[in-house]
């Protein structure tokens, strides 16, 4: 059975998608679309049926997928081992986005420090295009940042994570029965980080187009700060679902659904120079989250 194979199928399952999961692979469409039809014709079945943009899992694809997530991971594990004598830096630099320095750092951080015991980590947090820049000037070794592009710069989106809307667990949205329209929107408070962010752009450009204007009463730079000033009661706001999991399972705050679903993601990219190879460090930390968060659906 072809490994390359299998890994486009759990990457198709991952991002529900062929083109995205073509994406993180740096593959084209048709090349990941054939890999599946030899799967298929591999194992006498057919593995997904299409809902509009959505690839879904048939029941065969079902019951392959477990088997064919352990043996990726199986691979990829037997690889790392048989290129341990590789040379491993000492210390790395890692350049990230404020909200990945915030929430997948100290979650990747443990796991890193378990490979490679004797590495030293350092980190640099800044807006995502100051990172690029401190990358394409060698004052980092890789990013975790927002997905965007540079000549220079391979990025390689590791985390797709939805957009929601979010409440405390005592507001008044939180205990409502059904979903809220864009227009009750108008009179709720609202609190916005980031106004350059595709989120930002796209939510306003949505309202503009329906004459309905939020009333935003709080702009902030990072996402720990609007996330608490929601947890405080001061208004609600759209937050990506890696930012706020753990006070969602703690029931600190509430996803709000919309009667008109935003259909918007916040995508995270790994960036690493052309000119560099690519190191077992950067592919530790690609793979992790890819199955530790793209995994954990929240909503």
């Amino acid at each position: 059975m072809n490994i390359r194979n299998l890994e486009a199928f759990v990457y198709i399952v991952h991002f529900d998608n062929f083109n995205k999961a073509a994406e993180a692979l740096f593959l084209s469409q048709p090349t990941i679309s054939a890999r599946i039809r030899s799967l298929e014709n591999e194992m006498n079945t057919k593995l997904f049926f299409r809902e509009g943009r959505k690839s879904i899992l048939t029941d065969s694809g079902k019951k392959l997928f477990p088997y064919a997530e352990k043996m990726l991971s199986y691979y990829q594990e037997a690889t790392y081992k048989m290129k341990q004598d590789m040379y491993i830096p000492d210390q790395i630099r890692i350049g990230c986005a404020n909200s990945v320095s915030s929430y997948l750092i100290p979650e990747i951080l443990p796991e890193l420090k378990k490979k490679f015991p004797l590495l030293r980590v350092k980190i640099i947090s800044h807006h995502s295009e100051e990172i690029m820049n401190k990358l394409v000037n060698n004052e980092i070794d890789f990013g975790l940042i927002r997905t965007i592009t540079h000549p220079k710069i391979h990025t390689k989106t590791i985390l797709s994570n939805p957009v929601g809307l979010f409440a405390a667990a005592n507001h008044n949205l939180a205990n409502k029965k059904t979903s809220v329209s864009l227009e009750e929107l108008t009179s709720e408070d609202i609190i916005f980080y980031d106004h350059n962010s595709t989120e930002w752009l796209y939510i306003n450009r949505l309202m503009e187009s329906m004459n309905l204007q939020l009333n935003t009463i709080i702009e902030v730079d990072n996402m720990e700060s609007a996330k608490r000033l929601v947890k405080k009661g001061m208004g609600i706001c759209f937050l990506p679902q890696h930012a706020v999991y753990e006070e969602v399972e703690s029931n600190q705050l509430v996803n709000i659904p919309l009667t008109k679903p935003l259909n918007i993601n916040t995508e995270i990219a790994i960036a690493y120079s052309k000119d560099e190879p690519v190191t077992e460090i950067i592919n530790f930390c690609s793979s992790f989250v890819f199955h530790q968060f793209q995994s954990n659906p929240l909503f």
